[in-house]
């Protein structure tokens, strides 16, 4: 009986969710405070909030790729300009050297950033720079097959065109030799 209140009471605990659960949750990345050590929070200064990144993308995008060049070839290689940079890199316009080498300043900060903005750097920015950069890659090489394909498709065709005219060089003295055999034997009845 007491085995029996004991099951019932655990029962009752779980339905109303009074006891603890063993579940495992995503990440999640802190957008207020994405510089959670003071030296990051130094390096990195007003990038250390959010809104100073969307602010700095919506501007960007008003830019065109030249532009947006420009300004990343006037930026050093420190922290706080590599973020500059990825962030300047963010666009559909962006060539695919540039796009791969974003990637590679990614990489570069994700060492010395912390976790908030590491996870932030990588969700945003470097899973969907490294899907482009695979598709056009895909496209790439599509594009170099079906060249190669199209000059082997012309090479058959003029080896096809050249076959014809042989094969109608070849009907035509076929035609011409009955021709001169007809002639003969009809010159040879004649003769009979």
């Amino acid at each position: 009986m007491k085995i029996v209140l004991f099951c019932f009471v655990i029962m009752s605990l779980s339905a109303c969710n009074l006891m603890p659960e063993t579940q495992t949750q995503a990440p999640v990345v802190n957008l207020n405070g994405m510089c959670e050590s003071r030296v990051t929070n130094e390096i990195f200064d007003e990038y250390c909030d959010w809104s100073a990144w969307t602010q700095a993308l919506v501007e960007y995008s008003t830019l065109s790729w030249n532009a947006r060049s420009e300004k990343i070839s006037k930026l050093d290689s420190q922290p706080h300009s590599l973020l500059q940079k990825v962030l300047l890199s963010h666009g559909n316009d962006t060539p695919y050297q540039n796009r791969l080498r974003s990637q590679n300043w990614i990489t570069t900060l994700q060492t010395v950033t912390d976790k908030s903005m590491t996870q932030l750097l990588d969700i945003v920015f470097f899973q969907s720079n490294q899907q482009l950069l695979e598709l056009e890659s895909a496209i790439t090489i599509l594009s170099q097959v079906n060249a190669r394909q199209a000059k082997t498709i012309t090479a058959q065709e003029a080896l096809l065109i050249e076959k014809d005219k042989l094969i109608t060089m070849k009907q035509q003295q076929v035609e011409q030799l009955l021709d001169v055999e007809a002639s003969m034997v009809n010159q040879g009845r004649r003769d009979n």
